[in-house]
């Protein structure tokens, strides 16, 4: 469970930093202008248990590409899961709220979440897909108090990533 928990955490950040949606670099193809893009959302990060089996839910919103909800219960050959893409997102003035199956029964993410601190400073550079991405913008965190319910039984989770993005992203053809 712990490497799945690492790996989309990963790719979570890289979507926030290079936001080529689901699928992005099949789409690109062959890049020919420079494109900015103005994208804002969140990511929301978190573990629980429930029923004594591990839990890991995401939450990603980008008003540009794609809201999506990811929830894995338990690990190994025990693991269920799956993911839902929201068309209107999941944070609405602080409160949150997401749903979907999980073998065949029904989990729902509710809660708070609210931007605290001081916006924190972004510029990355790379290269995906045949292109430059320049992305420049902040973070901010959010302070959250969710819980996940599962099968009748609900139970706190623990967001160890949460923050909210603006970013202004650049891409540009490498020659």
């Amino acid at each position: 469970m712990r490497s799945t928990q690492l790996i989309t955490g990963a790719l979570a950040v890289v979507a926030t930093t290079v936001p080529l949606g689901i699928g992005g670099a099949a789409q690109a193809g062959e890049p020919s202008a420079t494109t900015t893009t103005h994208e804002r959302g969140i990511v929301v990060e978190c573990t629980g248990s429930v029923r004594g089996r591990d839990v890991f839910a995401s939450l990603y919103e980008n008003n540009l590409f794609v809201n999506e909800m990811q929830v894995l219960v338990g690990d190994g050959d025990q693991q269920v899961g799956g993911n839902r893409r929201d068309p209107d997102g999941f944070l609405d003035r602080g409160r949150v709220r997401a749903a979907m199956k999980v073998a065949g029964h029904r989990v729902v993410i509710t809660g708070t979440a609210r931007r605290v601190g001081d916006p924190i400073p972004v510029q990355e550079e790379l290269d995906d897909a045949g292109q430059h991405v320049t992305s420049t913008g902040f973070h901010r965190s959010l302070d959250t108090g969710l819980r996940l319910t599962w099968r009748k039984q609900t139970v706190p989770l623990t967001c160890g990533t949460a923050f909210a993005y603006r970013l202004t992203v650049t891409k540009v053809p490498i020659a």
